[in-house]
């Protein structure tokens, strides 16, 4: 089930849902939340709120007579809160990242003009940065490049 069938399925309230088993509303779940964070065939977004929403439509106008049970219900609310603590996390993790490649480029910044040594031991003066594809490497005086991991030792120029 798509997120526009779900959506037209809440907007339009209806006495009788025979489509409310564990497994159906797991699934629409599933498809909603995956949604959550990327853009579905029509280029429109579903937010967390907009999915607790849907969910609560289709809880409302589920069947009396067979509602979902309540491990169903309980097993959907955890796996949306796991996705939510999923999705902070990587939040967390981009942050994380970003900042790290900041230490990184301070850290060649403060190279230049001194002498470095690889490890395969090749020693020559930093005379400038580069950044390709987020990795920083360090300019060589010989003409090399050379990503900040591999470096040895750091020393003064005399």
């Amino acid at each position: 089930m798509d997120t526009s069938s779900i959506a037209s399925a809440a907007a339009t309230p209806t006495t009788t849902n025979t489509n409310t088993t564990p497994s159906s509303m797991a699934n629409a779940s599933t498809t909603a939340s995956s949604n959550s964070s990327n853009t579905s065939a029509n280029g429109n977004l579903v937010s967390e709120d907009q999915f607790l929403k849907l969910f609560m439509a289709q809880l409302k106008n589920q069947d009396p007579m067979n509602p979902m049970d309540s491990a169903g219900f309980t097993s959907q609310l955890a796996t949306f809160s796991s996705l939510e603590q999923l999705t902070t996390i990587n939040t967390n993790l981009k942050n994380m990242s970003a900042y790290e490649n900041s230490l990184n480029n301070i850290s060649a910044v403060n190279m230049i003009g001194k002498s470095v040594t690889t490890t395969d031991n090749n020693t020559s003066q930093v005379t400038g940065i580069t950044f390709k594809n987020g990795v920083t490497y360090l300019n060589l005086k010989d003409g090399e490049s050379v990503v900040t991991s591999n470096i040895q030792q750091i020393s003064q120029t005399a």
